[in-house]
């Protein structure tokens, strides 16, 4: 019987000294989280009023509480340091507001070029679709090698009005132009098909040959009276002896053509870039139209323009 008592004793005393040591770790575990919790409330006030300002409020309540009335220099310290925590903590919010404003506006540019990229990409696909006509283009120019006739004709003008103008990358492959790369070789291949200048007339007169592709072409002495070449590219041309009457040349990018001993009358030069051109000994420019078009540089040696317009 004793015996029992005896271990009953000791278990009690084991779980005694257990409940003991669950508190003491409580207590002790409680502590901690009251110095954590004042050290991050104490760090909070110390980030957020700052060493000084801190100070300051500490020697003002100091006084405030020991003395009849504060010193003016306390007071002007402790307005000193709540002017200076409003400007930091102010510039701090304009900081943060740069540093999420910076992520939205690389998205932004990222978008932006993301959208070019789709667009240069869908215009390239649709240049490569219309570039697809290059089969019929040679059937109809094999048509013309074969002889001229009227079905050809008709052929050749059905043709072209569906070759339009779009965007494809230039030579150096990174920049866009807007040509049309087939009507320019059409227009080439008649000019040199030994047709009769009534042919090609009646060609031109039905045929919308702008946005052509004609840099650094010889067109010496040839017929183009007449022609749709607005818009086109004719920079660095040779148009010596050439036929221009009536031809329609707005918009065109004629910098250093040389077109000498030729006629242009009543051909329209408005708005084109004429940066460089020498018109030397034009036999006929009488009604041409220059109206705003750019002629830096341009040279009109020998050549009567009393009666043009636009100059």
């Amino acid at each position: 019987m004793e015996d029992n008592f005896q271990e009953e004793l000791e278990k009690l005393k084991k779980e005694n000294e257990a409940l003991r040591n669950e508190m003491s770790k409580a207590s002790e575990k409680k502590k901690r989280k009251q110095e954590r919790t004042k050290k991050t409330l104490s760090w909070t006030w110390s980030m957020f009023a700052g060493a000084s300002l801190k100070n300051n409020f500490n020697q003002w309540f100091t006084e405030f509480h020991t003395q009849e009335r504060v010193s003016p220099n306390t007071s002007a310290s402790l307005l000193t340091s709540l002017v200076k925590r409003f400007v930091r903590v102010r510039l701090l919010s304009v900081i943060l507001l740069l540093f999420s404003i910076f992520p939205s506006l690389v998205s932004l540019y990222i978008l932006i070029k993301q959208n070019e990229l789709i667009k240069t990409q869908n215009l390239l696909v649709e240049g490569s679709r219309r570039s697809s006509y290059s089969y019929q283009l040679a059937q109809v120019l094999d048509d013309i090698d074969d002889g001229y006739s009227t079905k050809t004709r008709r052929r050749v003008i059905s043709l072209c009005n569906v070759l339009k103008p779009y965007r494809y990358l230039d030579e150096d492959g990174q920049t866009t132009v807007y040509y049309s790369p087939e009507r320019t070789q059409v227009l080439i291949y008649l000019i040199n098909s030994g047709m009769t200048n009534a042919q090609l007339s009646v060609l031109f007169d039905n045929i919308d040959f702008s946005y052509c592709d004609l840099r650094n072409v010889d067109l010496s002495g040839r017929y183009l009276a007449g022609i749709n070449l607005s818009h086109s590219n004719l920079e660095n041309c040779e148009l010596n002896t050439a036929n221009l009457d009536n031809g329609d040349f707005s918009y065109a990018n004629l910098k250093n053509v040389q077109f000498s001993n030729g006629r242009a009358k009543n051909a329209s030069f408005r708005n084109a870039d004429l940066t460089g051109a020498k018109f030397t000994k034009a036999k006929d420019l009488s009604g041409a139209d220059f109206t705003d078009a750019e002629v830096d540089e341009t040279s009109f040696n020998l050549s009567d323009i009393s009666k043009s317009k636009g100059l």
